[in-house]
């Protein structure tokens, strides 16, 4: 087997190196899911600071909270909606597979209710855990963009430009939802 350095993968060593896969490939869930929950989690904490919270264990809850919600409204619209369309009652099989697929919206917070908790604690100044989390959450997004582009073939380059496509439209997107709140 070739050896090969994370941004020189192929998908072959993609899929064999679960190591190297970025935090949304390797949830239990829905990547989908996933990326949803940093952006979510992402616009909470620069909504945070954008209204002076300066104390990171009250983030860390709100990012949590604001997942765990989501996360169930989204299992609740899947239930509800699948009940409307076929016009059955929900299996249990059917709730638990929304709760288990839409469940990483929630895995993916979990390292940055961490970081932020470690500024509550005072390991981290609150200022510093904010921006790892934020951090975190960014380069999580451009190594999923990436990682999409490894498994559709692309090559060094591709991934390279994908990642950042990915990190911009992220930044994009939580930009306009602190716009809008």
């Amino acid at each position: 087997m070739v050896t090969t350095s994370p941004g020189n993968m192929d998908e072959a060593t993609a899929r064999s190196r679960p190591d190297l896969r970025p935090l949304v490939a390797r949830t239990r869930g829905s990547a989908t899911e996933g990326i949803y929950g940093l952006l979510l989690a992402t616009t909470v904490i620069a909504l945070a600071r954008q209204h002076g919270s300066s104390d990171a264990g009250p983030v860390a809850l709100a990012v949590l909270v604001t997942a765990v919600v989501f996360w169930l409204a989204h299992v609740y619209a899947r239930v509800l909606g699948s009940g409307v369309s076929h016009a059955s009652r929900p299996t249990r099989g059917e709730v638990a597979r929304a709760l288990r697929e839409h469940g990483s919206l929630v895995e993916v917070v979990v390292p940055l209710v961490l970081v932020l908790s470690l500024g509550a604690i005072g390991v981290l100044p609150d200022r510093a855990a904010f921006v790892a989390a934020t951090a975190i959450a960014l380069v999580e997004l451009a190594a999923a963009g990436g990682y999409a582009a490894i498994k559709r073939g692309a090559g060094p380059a591709g991934t390279a430009v994908s990642g950042m496509i990915a990190l911009g439209l992220g930044l994009v997107i939580v930009s306009l939802k602190v716009v809008v709140h």
